[in-house]
């Protein structure tokens, strides 16, 4: 789960969408006798995806706040480079390297130690 920098970005640009109803059904009171639409107001996503969701927000407070900043203006909240520069006081530059470095940590945080799986009765005396 989250192991490539495209898997990453695709979590972080979905990031609310589950949450966001398909219908302005579940905000309306509906009329007196009116029965309800079809299946539920909620993506379907809401569900199937919110371990992958719960990964991403633990790897993020893994992050340098500054990288965590820029990836979820980027992503989640959808500024521009240049916006995000302006607001952070930062160069344009900068704020692309603060994206890579990100997406590149959250792709390391999900790795598991090399040698994890290392059969080790081979070793032993």
């Amino acid at each position: 789960m989250l192991a490539t920098v495209a898997s990453v970005e695709r979590t972080l640009t979905h990031y609310t969408d589950p949450l966001q109803p398909r219908t302005g059904s579940c905000t309306a009171v509906p009329r007196a006798g009116a029965t309800g639409g079809s299946g539920t107001a909620f993506h379907p996503s809401l569900l199937a995806n919110l371990e992958e969701r719960a990964e991403l927000r633990r790897r993020l407070a893994w992050l340098e706040r500054e990288e965590a900043i820029v990836l979820f203006r980027w992503y989640v909240e959808g500024a521009t480079p240049h916006a995000i520069a302006a607001g952070l006081g930062r160069s344009l530059r900068c704020v692309y390297r603060r994206r890579s470095s990100g997406i590149e940590a959250l792709v390391a945080l999900g790795r598991s130690d090399d040698f994890e799986d290392a059969d080790v009765s081979e070793f032993a005396i």
